[in-house]
């Protein structure tokens, strides 16, 4: 088994969250037993903008302090500009919340678990590495 953080976009942690039985749930739920998730601060802010009120806030906000925090460099911010650049020049425009998560797993050398068709995308056309649940 793998001792590699995973970087894990909202999308799955949606699932996970609302008790979800898909793959991407259980993705999550074994990475934590091992001690493999990682977030960033744009995961971090989408997750906290979710929350339905000051309990589940603060909650949520204590869950993801214990996670690895890959950070969002200038690096990562120049490899989401060049990235975003040359899909738009094959015809593919992304979010830059989705540019900026795939740029840190990229420049991070980690996986990225997600429930997000841009990621898909970004892969096919990158080096980005999907994390497929076992089992």
């Amino acid at each position: 088994m793998s001792s590699r953080l995973v970087l894990t976009d909202s999308s799955a942690w949606v699932s996970y969250l609302t008790g979800q039985g898909n793959t991407a749930s259980a993705a999550i739920g074994e990475l934590l037993r091992a001690h493999r998730v990682a977030v960033n601060e744009v995961i971090r802010l989408e997750l906290l903008t979710g929350a339905k009120d000051e309990a589940q806030y603060a909650e949520l906000d204590d869950a993801l302090r214990g996670l690895h925090l890959l950070p969002i460099s200038g690096a990562v911010w120049g490899r989401a500009e060049r990235l975003r650049f040359e899909l738009r020049r094959k015809g593919h425009v992304v979010p830059v919340p989705d540019a900026l998560i795939a740029s840190c797993a990229l420049l991070s050398d980690c996986e990225l678990l997600h429930a997000d068709r841009h990621f898909d995308l970004i892969a096919r056309l990158t080096p980005l590495r999907i994390h497929r649940a076992t089992g």
